[in-house]
């Protein structure tokens, strides 16, 4: 398998209990495949550059790109041969699941404040080494483990997994890539054989962009940020036969195995 992974929205948790959060893991047989349908149903610009769904513009010109990705879906959905999987749950879902993980594990996990005053849980890694998430973002970490966790459990998830660079994460430097870093942490000390991968330039990859679009569509739909619609067609196609584009309202299981 080859698999890509994007997020939406793709900042920490917004203290907001209502909002929804939004994974995507689109899973192709290889990368051929993979760069296949991106090109083929990935909208671009009119220099020949593709676009992702949160491409600035006009309101307008962004609701045509957003019909033109989903009509491009629509007609080479019979001869799809990839799945979707939308996976959401609320920031309040979430936040349980956080201090749920938290009290599970106190051995391993504790609370310190940063240089910016922040409430950060530190993981401990190793005899001498953690790493140091703010709360908020260490929230948004967590479920995105248990997202992967039960696609493994449940679509039986394997092979390579092309991440996104998650929100704030650097770059370069010695914290470089510290959510991706964090999630496969949790990943490994679970037992569960899967880890994501990045791009070295993440301002050139274009491998997720698929998972990009499809989360987008499918957060924006739960937010009610996108008009009915759009709304209506992305249902019509989860609907269609979900075994190969799904969307799921997810309350994840608070037990760590």
């Amino acid at each position: 398998m080859f698999s890509t992974l994007d997020s939406q929205p793709q900042e920490w948790l917004k203290n907001d209990a209502n909002a929804q959060h939004t994974l995507c893991v689109c899973v192709f047989r290889n990368s051929a495949s993979a760069k296949k349908w991106i090109h083929h149903l990935v909208p671009k610009n009119q220099n020949d550059k593709f676009l992702k769904w949160s491409s600035g513009g006009r309101e307008a010109r962004n609701r045509m790109r957003r019909l033109e990705f989903l009509n491009n879906i629509e007609q080479e959905y019979d001869a799809i041969d990839f799945t979707v999987h939308c996976i959401s749950s609320t920031e309040g879902q979430i936040s349980q699941l956080t201090q749920a993980f938290y009290l599970q594990n106190l051995s391993n996990i504790t609370q310190e404040t940063d240089n910016k005053g922040r409430n950060c849980l530190v993981f401990k890694t190793g005899d001498t080494t953690s790493l140091r998430v703010p709360v908020l973002r260490a929230a948004k970490l967590l479920w995105i483990f248990y997202c992967l966790k039960y696609m493994k459990d449940v679509h039986k998830l394997d092979g390579f997994i092309l991440s996104d660079w998650f929100s704030c994460d650097s770059t370069t430097g010695e914290n470089a890539a510290m959510g991706v870093k964090t999630v496969n942490f949790l990943l490994q000390s679970s037992g569960i054989d899967l880890q994501l991968s990045i791009p070295h330039d993440p301002s050139r990859d274009e491998g997720e962009l698929l998972s990009d679009w499809f989360s987008g569509l499918c957060n924006s739909s739960k937010n009610g940020t996108i008009d009915e619609e759009l709304t209506v067609r992305f249902k019509a196609l989860t609907d269609r036969k979900p075994t190969k584009i799904d969307a799921i309202d997810y309350i994840c299981n608070f037990t760590i195995v």
